[in-house]
Order: structure tokens, then C-alpha cells, then sequence
């Protein structure tokens, strides 16, 4: 049993079952840090939808061309009306794209670009206030300070942090304090 081979060679899987262990370790910190990254590209995509929910909810009369997007890109939110953490918002957004969609088919086909902001602009005055479901307003905290005391120590955690190049966190004194 050299080395830990012995168990593993007479199965033929040749593998020592220390290399396996390190392998299974990178491989779930490789996992943690993608469930990471996919839990803060979540809570992203979420805020977005807030933003765009709050604009149709609160000021669709002034936004015809944020309803025009989201006519255009219609096929892009697909994929968030089955996702658990969108499921409510996105109730807003297919009533406002199914309200236009049906006002512009009724409208014919082959409509000029005018036109088009016309239906919008009639529409977003008819369609109902209490269609759309009001959702608590938002907050959001702003950054009071230079920006590059924000800007510049995030960008240098996204290249520490990304595959891009090996760092010695031991070797980095990037982020010390001066004082």
C-alpha cells in the first residue's frame, strides 16, 4: 500500500485516494463560489425587475420606451417566469406585454415606428391601475464618497477573485491599511 495505492490499484482505478479527496475538495470550492456568484447574479437580476416592475407600476404613462423594450425583448424574460425568485414580479411585466402585445395586433400589422409609440402611448392610458400588483416601494442605499474608494477595491476583488491569473494572498498588500 504505497503511497495509498495499494486498495485502489487492485480495483484498477488507479487514483490515489489523496488526490481524490483534493480533487472533490476543489471541486466543491469551485461549486461554493459558483453557487455564489449565481446567488449574487440572482439577487441582481431580481433588483432589475424591481426597477422595471416600479417604472410600469408608478410612471407607465412616462415610459413608452421602456414598454417598447420590453415588447422587443419579450422572449428574454421567458426564462425568469419560471424561476422561483421571479415568479411574482414577472406577473406585472406579462400583464403590461400581453396588455401592448394584444393593443398592437389589434392594430394590424406592418405598423410604422410611430405608429407603434401611438398604440403605446393610448395604451399605457388605458390600461388599468389595479391590473398591476403594487409591491412595497424601493430603497435603495447610494455611496457618499469619492468613487474610486468604491470602484476601485471592487474591480481588484473581481480580478483577485476571478480565474483569470494565480495570486499569493499572502504577497498582496493591495488592501492594507496605510495608517
Amino acid at each position: 500500500m504505497k503511497g495509498g495505492w495499494g486498495i485502489w490499484r487492485e480495483g484498477g482505478i488507479g487514483v490515489p485516494p489523496l488526490q481524490t479527496a483534493g480533487a472533490l475538495e476543489v471541486l466543491m470550492i469551485v461549486c461554493f463560489q459558483m453557487a455564489q456568484d449565481l446567488n449574487v447574479i440572482e439577487e441582481v437580476i431580481r433588483m432589475m425587475l424591481e426597477i422595471i416592475n416600479s417604472c410600469l407600476c408608478n410612471s407607465l404613462h412616462h415610459n413608452p420606451n421602456l414598454v417598447y423594450a420590453l415588447l422587443y425583448k419579450r422572449e428574454l424574460f421567458e426564462q425568469f417566469r419560471t424561476h422561483p425568485s421571479f415568479q411574482d414580479i414577472m406577473q406585472n411585466l406579462d400583464t403590461v406585454i400581453g396588455f401592448f402585445s394584444q393593443r398592437l395586433e389589434q392594430a394590424g400589422s406592418d405598423l410604422s415606428v410611430e405608429r407603434v409609440q401611438e398604440v403605446i402611448m393610448k395604451g399605457a392610458q388605458a390600461l388599468p391601475k389595479d391590473r398591476l400588483k403594487k409591491f412595497p416601494e424601493l430603497k435603495f442605499k447610494s455611496w457618499r464618497g469619492p468613487a474610486e474608494d468604491f470602484f476601485i477595491p471592487y474591480v481588484w476583488s473581481l480580478v483577485f477573485n476571478s480565474e483569470l491569473a494565480s495570486w499569493n494572498p499572502h504577497g498582496i498588500e493591495l488592501f492594507m491599511d496605510s495608517g
